[in-house]
């Protein structure tokens, strides 16, 4: 078992995260290894494979397996396991390995225990065989186990002596144990204290036994020896750190609390942040029963149905401060390191995890979904009621994707709990090959392209560290601008730390042309915090800061319009920094020249976004002579849109099974030709009858390459939910199913949304024939002479009535308010359906309007309801540039609006023929007053033409 003996030896110990630790640990391992462990190894490569992923990734199992290096041959065994364990294996293994140890050997059995079980979780981990969120239920369920057999020890000895516990009628009390934190959302990592909660059901005292005691002592007692088994040290260490803090009362609180009394205070007495802490609390052992009872006692206050959402922000508010401040003392004292803190820094784990939180109070109530403790879970969750915008989820979902991993494989490496990052470069260099270590991409693709393909081509540790700081700081900064955005000015004072190994300097010089850069002090408030942010994420990659100062003198004022003016613009460049080459006049975008699949997939997001800067900035400057009709713009980015899916279905096709004949359908506005901004893709997917399998892989790879988000961020968001079947249905229809579907079941709300499908890539000849077909059963159905034409009106009326009602208060909205696009919509296009006619192809909402034959609706009406379509249009345009967000994740007020004014000013001075529209005057009110009008007629009308 010599280092050198073997190429692929060699090979494997170079490719680890750190080679030199991984080396070290195989020769020690080699020097303790029995003749059985080496034969094993010498006869399975896969082994020996395995073997050196655990030796470079942690020194802490790499002397686990130097001291006892005959679990490489259980692990051996257990790695054929090809899923997570269930619970009942769990107990039934545990309960194996300690049947025959001593009561004084108990606590270093648990720890003991629980290492040899990381060995296989570690494991799977690493070689990409478990997610992240089958990884930490996985070890929280551990932590399950251990408390069970915990609780059996320590039942056993009370009952023994005191016998067993009765409420006043003779009752059986019993003991539940409640899992708080991580450990309660199924979210632990590799070095995660335990919270825990102890709670008992009845008074009263045992029986049966030589003594007699109160149940409150008894359980009392119980609680102490659960914990003492659990978190004992010995000379294995100790299985847990158990953290009882989070009961009422604190550490001066009663050890166990019957449940009566637990009821009250929760009820009656307990403060925001004790409530928010009750959504990941979940039964771990014990009475299972009387865990539930007590949350369901408690979901009213946890999830109220009017919550009070001023207070509940405070309650996070406050929270956030608390740990800001305690950080912040720590580090001035020297307890803490100065360097990024991925779980407690602003923009880490913790926000993340509050704003998820914040969220599910606020919903929770009328929303039964999104109460779950596991964070991804409900960050899904909150996606799926639209309580979160679709960016936002990506943004959020990504970053804490990530963060936990950073987490995870700091944590992994000497076993201790910690979430900082290291000071020396080679540490970080380690850190981010980690990242990028498993197979099969999974960490490759949430990480980066760019970082996994520096990673794979043995990028140097200063390079490949800064890309790793670079990457964490985009991260962290997109989540802060979310959470500020939800939790107000507040949290925007959170200090944001330097980067690690003083990876981004204070100041960049400026020398040569920028001289002639009007200076910060010339920016705006906003524009400076943006001109800052820019600065510190320019500096952490060499080939960002050449960009920044090969800017020319003709480029600075572009720069200044993009920190001023568009936060897209703003925030597209402070991630990827490269990016501010495109403000260069005459810089062209890069295109897509085909090839690997995760190469491709940061190609075309660069391409996508080098394509959006140069729309915006031409729609700015054009605007100097003549500014493009809203239409001109819309279909620009329609255009963009249509030649990225071409692009992302080449791009899947390899990487899934041959399809013949593959038809993608836009719906939306995709399919009107009227693509903005950050707007989501409708879509159908439509294959050959006999292709429905290959089909259905080939749409979820389609799908991945379009909403992946990657350090380049995503593509689009993607909503399929206009399928037949919506979210039950099935993702891929084939003609048949979809003409049946419109035969017989489909509403007129589903009509409605078919009339504007057309073809946007793949098979166009195959999919003009579907839609063709599409056309003539509407029209049988709902056209005048159709068999659902009467009730089409009522239908589509006490639709309309439902989603006026959908809105977010407090936030930006056009489509459901009264006077919305859904208004014109639906004015629009029911005399289209109900006329058996389809309208022009890829029109625009106002085209389709405008396109109405009179005897249809009157021209001068139909022009009216179209040029007010366009104000709306131009509008909600404008505050997409603006703010960065979409729709309803933008909000009602403030000084983004103003900004949208100014940018709407430039582009369509005139709202509407007798409404103006003057930036110069009140800019947010005058906007506000503008689309106020604008809406208003528009309801007039819709009500004026049913």
């Amino acid at each position: 078992m010599d280092a050198g003996e073997s190429s692929l030896l060699v090979q494997l110990l170079e490719r680890a995260p750190d080679p030199d630790a991984a080396r070290a640990g195989w020769r020690r391992f080699a020097a303790a290894a029995p003749g059985a462990v080496r034969q094993a190894l010498h006869a399975d490569p896969t082994l020996a494979e395995a073997l050196l992923a655990l030796l470079g990734h942690s020194e802490f199992l790499a002397e686990t397996l130097v001291q006892s290096p005959e679990l490489l041959l259980w692990l051996d065994e257990s790695r054929r396991e090809t899923s997570g364990r269930a619970r009942d294996r769990w107990t039934q293994a545990l309960a194996d390995f300690t049947a025959a140890l001593p009561a004084a050997e108990r606590s270093a059995g648990l720890a003991r225990f629980k290492r040899r079980e990381y060995l296989r979780i570690v494991l799977r981990d690493l070689q990409g065989q478990a997610t992240l969120a089958e990884t930490t239920e996985e070890l929280s369920r551990l932590a399950d186990a251990l408390l069970a057999q915990a609780y059996a020890w320590a039942w056993n000895e009370l009952a023994g002596r005191f016998g067993t516990p009765r409420g006043r009628h003779g009752e059986g009390a019993e003991l539940a144990v409640l899992g708080l934190g991580k450990l309660g959302g199924l979210e632990l990592n590799y070095s995660s204290d335990i919270d825990l909660m102890f709670l008992y059901n009845v008074g009263g005292e045992t029986s049966g036994g030589a003594e007699v005691t109160s149940n409150r002592e008894f359980f009392t007692r119980m609680a102490q020896a659960i914990t003492q088994y659990v978190s004992g040290v010995t000379a294995e260490g100790s299985a847990y750190r158990v953290d009882l803090r989070l009961r009422p009362g604190g550490r001066e609180g009663e050890l166990a609390l019957a449940l009566d009394g637990a009821l009250h205070y929760y009820i009656h007495q307990a403060r925001d942040w004790e409530l928010q802490m009750l959504i990941r609390a979940r039964a771990c052992a014990g009475s299972w029963r009387l865990a539930q009872q007590f949350l369901e006692a408690v979901q009213t206050r946890v999830y109220p149905a009017a919550p009070d959402t001023g207070a509940v922000a405070e309650g996070v508010r406050l929270s956030r401060q608390r740990i800001s401040a305690q950080l912040e003392r720590h580090r001035a004292l020297g307890r803490r390191r100065p360097e990024l803190d991925v779980k407690l820094d602003a923009g880490g784990i913790r926000d993340i995890e509050f704003l998820v939180q914040y969220l599910q109070r606020l919903h929770g109530g009328a929303e039964p979904w999104v109460r779950t403790g596991n964070t991804m879970f409900a960050l899904q969750r909150l996606q799926d009621k639209r309580r979160l915008g679709a960016g936002e989820y990506q943004r959020l979902s990504a970053a804490y994707w990530l963060l936990r991993q950073v987490e995870h494989r700091l944590q992994l490496r000497l076993g201790q709990q910690t979430h900082t990052l290291p000071t020396q470069t080679e540490r970080l260099w380690s850190l981010a090959r980690s990242l990028a270590w498993a197979e099969g991409g999974r960490l490759a693709t949430a990480v980066g392209a760019e970082l996994s393909e520096m990673a794979v081509q043995g990028a140097g540790p200063e390079a490949l560290a800064a890309a790793l700081l670079h990457e964490l700081n985009a991260r962290m900064s997109g989540v802060r601008e979310i959470y500020d955005g939800y939790l107000g000015p507040e949290a925007a004072a959170l200090s944001v730390p330097r980067a690690a190994a003083g990876a981004t300097p204070a100041v960049i010089e400026h020398e040569g042309e920028h001289d002639r850069w009007p200076g910060e002090e010339k920016l705006s408030r906003h524009g400076q915090r943006q001109w800052r942010r820019l600065l510190r994420s320019a500096a952490t990659l060499p080939e960002s800061e050449a960009a920044l100062r090969q800017l020319t003198p003709a480029a600075l004022p572009r720069l200044a319009l993009a920190l001023e003016a568009s936060d897209w613009m703003a925030e597209t460049l402070i991630r990827q920094p490269q990016l501010l080459a495109m403000l260069n006049p005459g810089a062209t975008a890069e295109p897509w020249p085909g090839g690997e699949f995760s190469a491709g997939m940061a190609h075309l997001r660069r391409w996508r976004q080098q394509r959006t800067l140069q729309l915006i900035l031409q729609e700015w400057y054009e605007a100097r002579e003549q500014a493009a009709p809203i239409a001109t713009t819309l279909s620009r980015y329609t255009a963009l849109a249509e030649e990225i899916l071409e692009a992302a279905l080449a791009l899947a096709r390899p990487a899934a099974a041959p399809v013949e004949s593959f038809v993608v359908g836009g719906v939306g506005r995709v399919g009107r030709g009227g693509q903005d901004l950050l707007t989501a893709l409708d879509m159908v997917f439509l294959p050959r009858e006999a292709q429905r399998e290959p089909a259905n892989r080939l749409a979820a790879k389609f799908i991945e390459v379009l909403t992946a988000y990657t350090q380049q961020g995503g593509l689009y968001a993607v909503d399929t939910r206009l399928r037949p079947g919506g979210r039950e249905g099935e993702l891929v229809q084939t003609p048949a199913s979809v003409e049946a579907h419109f035969q017989r079941t489909a509403g007129a709300w589903e009509a409605l949304s078919y009339l504007k499908a057309r073809v946007v890539a793949g098979d166009g000849r195959t999919g003009q024939e579907v839609l063709q077909a599409l056309a003539a059963t509407l029209a049988a159905r709902f056209s005048g002479r159709g068999t659902d034409h009467e009730a089409m009106g009522a239908a589509l009326a006490a639709l309309r009535l439902r989603m006026q009602k959908a809105g977010r208060p407090g936030r930006w909205g056009l489509k459901t308010p009264p006077g919305g696009y859904y208004d014109v919509d639906f004015l629009v296009s029911r005399r289209w359906l109900g006329a058996g006619r389809l309208p022009p192809p890829a029109a625009g909402l106002a085209g389709t309007a405008r396109a109405l034959a009179p005897e249809l609706l009157p021209p001068a009406t139909a022009g009216e309801l179209a040029a007010l379509t366009e104000f709306l249009r131009a509008a909600d345009h404008a505050l997409r540039v603006a703010s960065g967000k979409a729709g309803s994740d933008i909000p009602a007020a403030g000084e983004v609006i103003t900004r949208a004014s100014a940018w709407l000013e430039r582009i369509q001075p005139l709202a509407w023929p007798g409404h103006r529209v003057d930036a110069g005057r009140g800019g947010e009110r005058d906007l506000a007053a503008a689309v106020a009008a604008a809406c208003a007629r528009i309801h007039e009308l819709y009500e004026q033409w049913p």
